[in-house]
C-alpha cells in the first residue's frame, strides 16, 4: 500500500480514502527482519482462523511472543499490519499466477489460461472481503486511484501478468493492434474484478463469472481482426 490519500476532502459527495503506510520503517538487521516476519506471520494466523474482530494488540502480543512496544515500533496501528499482509498476500498471488501460467500444459488454450486469471485473482478478492471486508473496499478504491494513474503505487501486482499470459498464448491472438489489445486486456483483468467488490460483490462469489469475462476477452482477442475492431 502507499502513503495516506485523502480524496475530495472538501466535497462530500466524493470518498475520503486514507490507505495504511504499512511498515512504520524498513527493517535492515537480521534480528529486526526476524521480528517483523514473526508480527505478520501471527497477525496472518489470527486473520485467517479469526477475523478482523480478532487481531488486537494484545492478541497479537500473545501470538507472537512479542512485547506490545516491539509491534508499535514496526506498526503504528493494526491497519498499517495488514496492509503490509495484504502486499505480501498479494506478491505470493502474483508469483503463484506466473509460475501457473508457465506450467500450463501444451494442450492448455487461451481461454484456459483466461480463465486461471481471473479464478486466483477473484479469489484473493474472495479471501480478503472475509478477512477484512473494510479493508479490502479500501484497497479497491485505492487501487482504481492507481488504474487512472492518480497516485503513484509502490508496486503494483497485476503488471507482469498480462504480458506473460499474451506471450504464452501469442499463436491463438490474432489482431492488427497488439498494443491496443494488451491495454484493453490489462484495463479488464485489473478494473472489472475490483468493480465488483464495489459495486457487485455477489458477482465474486459465482463460479461462472471468470468463464464469462473469459469468452469476453477471447472474443477481442482471436475474433476481432476478422471485424476490423482493432485496427
Amino acid at each position: 500500500m502507499s502513503k495516506q490519500d485523502d480524496v475530495g476532502a472538501a466535497d462530500p459527495r466524493v470518498i475520503r480514502l486514507a490507505i495504511p503506510s504499512g511498515l512504520r520503517k524498513l527493517p535492515r538487521q537480521a534480528r529486526s527482519l526476524k521480528l517483523v516476519g514473526t508480527l505478520k506471520r501471527a497477525a496472518r494466523e489470527i486473520l485467517e482462523q479469526d477475523g478482523r474482530a480478532a487481531l488486537s494488540v494484545t492478541a497479537l502480543a500473545q501470538r507472537a511472543g512479542i512485547a506490545p512496544s516491539s509491534i508499535y515500533k514496526y506498526f503504528p496501528t493494526m491497519d498499517d499490519l495488514i496492509a503490509a499482509i495484504f502486499d505480501d498476500h498479494r506478491a505470493e498471488y502474483r508469483q503463484r499466477l506466473l509460475d501457473s501460467i508457465a506450467a500450463l500444459p501444451p494442450e492448455s488454450t487461451l481461454h484456459d489460461g483466461l480463465v486461471l486469471v481471473l479464478e486466483t485473482g477473484i479469489e484473493l478478492l474472495r479471501k480478503w472481503s472475509c478477512i477484512d471486508p473494510v479493508f479490502n473496499v479500501k484497497a479497491a478504491h485505492y487501487d482504481e486511484l492507481v488504474r487512472l494513474n492518480l497516485i503513484k503505487p509502490d508496486a503494483f501486482w497485476t503488471l507482469e501478468i498480462t504480458p506473460a499470459l499474451l506471450a504464452r498464448f501469442a499463436h491463438e491472438i490474432c489482431v492488427q493492434d497488439p498494443k491496443k489489445a494488451q491495454f484493453l486486456v490489462f484495463q479488464t483483468l485489473m478494473a472489472l474484478p475490483r468493480a465488483m467488490v464495489l459495486e457487485r460483490p455477489a458477482s465474486l462469489a459465482d463460479p461462472q463469472t471468470p468463464y464469462r469475462v473469459a469468452r469476453m476477452l477471447c472474443a477481442l482477442l482471436t475474433g476481432a481482426a476478422q471485424d476490423g475492431e482493432l485496427r
